[in-house]
């Protein structure tokens, strides 16, 4: 399986981990940002979306991470692994939900509220933070409920999640208020092999990445 990843993005990340719990090898082709990678004809042809992660199997691109997700949990996790469930429609669609809730939600308020001050160094917009916090507060609520996102076990969703909230970690986001997402965010430190390792290689590259692009202002 060719894995098309950067390792910036927080969904490739979320890819590899389940691909290291699941010992799976993919044939890892990381795209650079610089170069522009992700807009040349070659890989528009694999994905027209131009988007990372994208998994292609037996010549199939599959080109959204909780997808990608889905599919490789379904394919290759134990059905005692509780990844996804795969004889209960309901925890799965609480699965889905969280999947869904991250792309549509959270990723997004983080994505509008902190790319104008990181790449453009502007002034925040006190409406896009107000609802970024409205977005991680929600996070805090589902977690009250319960230790993990979809219950009391590790599922693809904490693996997705997990590695968005990374990216309010790193930009220094204050947590302070929010305990249930501060102790599951550690708890799954704890629970996902390789999860600081990978991490940390992501974090100096993305200050890396970042002093260029201010050299080149």
């Amino acid at each position: 399986m060719d894995l098309y990843y950067n390792i910036l993005s927080p969904p490739s990340r979320a890819i590899m981990l389940l691909g290291e719990s699941l010992q799976l090898k993919f044939n890892l082709i990381s795209l650079d940002v610089h170069r522009k990678d992700y807009v040349n004809a070659e890989f528009k042809k694999i994905n027209p979306q131009h988007t990372v992660p994208t998994l292609v199997v037996d010549g199939v691109a599959i080109c959204e991470p909780g997808a990608i997700l889905i599919y490789l949990a379904e394919r290759f996790a134990l059905c005692s692994s509780g990844l996804y469930p795969p004889t209960d429609p309901l925890r799965r669609a609480i699965v889905n939900q969280r999947l869904f809730f991250e792309c549509g939600t959270l990723y997004k308020c983080i994505f509008v509220y902190y790319t104008p001050v990181v790449l453009e160094r502007s002034t925040p917009i006190a409406a896009d933070r107000q609802k970024l916090e409205e977005a991680v507060a929600v996070l805090e609520g589902i977690l009250r409920e319960s230790a993990f996102l979809a219950g009391d076990i590790l599922t693809i969703a904490d693996y997705s999640l997990v590695c968005t909230l990374s990216m309010l970690v790193v930009l220094k986001f204050d947590l302070g208020p929010y305990d249930h997402v501060r102790r599951w965010y550690e708890r799954c430190k704890e629970a996902i092999a390789g999860y600081s390792e990978l991490t940390e290689r992501a974090v100096a590259m993305f200050q890396t990445w970042l002093e260029e692009e201010t050299n080149q202002r």
